[in-house]
């Protein structure tokens, strides 16, 4: 049912990537294997269809117990995604808000799923200005929706080494944490921060470090650092250039070619 890819590689929309919702981690591998079976004919094609074993298989899901697949697939319908949180502040001065479902419908018929996108999130999705590259077979070995997220809203910095400093309001949201969940810092960063880290780190081509900035002894803020190797050659990136880089950069104003 499904042309078979060149590579298992998404393009996926940063205002995607860098969105509130609160999907769990199969929701989220679901929704992004979905997008990357549709994508070449996101536009000319209102319904998509793939076939669940596919599906299971794109996702690592081994389990022959289809109405999980399905619940997910029913809470995606009901999931409102907001962007763009890092990228649109701006848009959100000039008064531009943007909100849609993550899928427009769904249904299931024997073993095969169709479904299909509204046209904002169509036009958002297809051929995007701005994204990150996401490996199916990387997003498959995740074992935590908020190890998940995390390596989304990494992989798409990780030319430039670092993510922007994100806010603790912020990257909650980016992160998928409920309202109320984790407010002590602490067991934010027991529970979510270095629990994904590990995965990043873990599962994905890059390594990546959390910095974080206090204000009154209180962390307000965290950033993480990046470093592109092989799993062999991971190691801790504390006092490295990139830290550098970054504290020239953001206390003392040098520019990318001053550094």
């Amino acid at each position: 049912m499904v042309e078979k890819k060149k590579a298992l590689e998404l393009k996926k929309h940063v205002a995607t990537i860098h969105a509130s919702n609160k999907l769990s981690l199969l929701q989220r591998k679901i929704s992004n294997a979905l997008l990357y079976n549709a994508y070449e004919n996101l536009l000319e094609q209102e319904d998509h269809q793939i076939h669940i074993a596919t599906l299971c298989k794109i996702i690592d899901y081994s389990s022959n117990d289809y109405k999980t697949i399905k619940r997910a697939l029913v809470d995606l319908l009901s999931t409102v995604i907001e962007w763009n949180l890092v990228d649109g502040d701006k848009l959100a001065t000039q008064g531009i808000w943007n909100a849609s479902s993550i899928i427009a419908s769904a249904s299931i018929d024997g073993p095969i799923c169709t479904y299909s996108y509204s046209n904002t999130m169509k036009k958002l999705l297809y051929h995007p200005e701005f994204y990150g590259r996401l490996n199916m077979q990387v997003q498959a070995k995740f074992q935590s929706s908020y190890g998940l997220a995390l390596y989304e809203n990494c992989i798409r910095f990780q030319n430039i080494e670092q993510t922007p400093w994100f806010d603790l309001a912020k990257f909650r949201k980016l992160m998928g944490v409920e309202e109320g969940k984790y407010k002590i810092f602490r067991d934010l960063k027991s529970r979510v921060i270095e629990k994904a880290v590990e995965e990043v780190n873990k599962y994905s081509p890059i390594f990546i470090e959390p910095q974080y900035r206090k204000q009154d002894r209180q962390v307000v803020a965290i950033q993480f650092l990046i470093n592109k190797q092989n799993s062999k050659e991971k190691k801790s990136l504390v006092n490295s250039p990139i830290e550098l880089s970054s504290i020239l950069r953001d206390k003392f104003g040098f520019s990318k070619k001053q550094i």
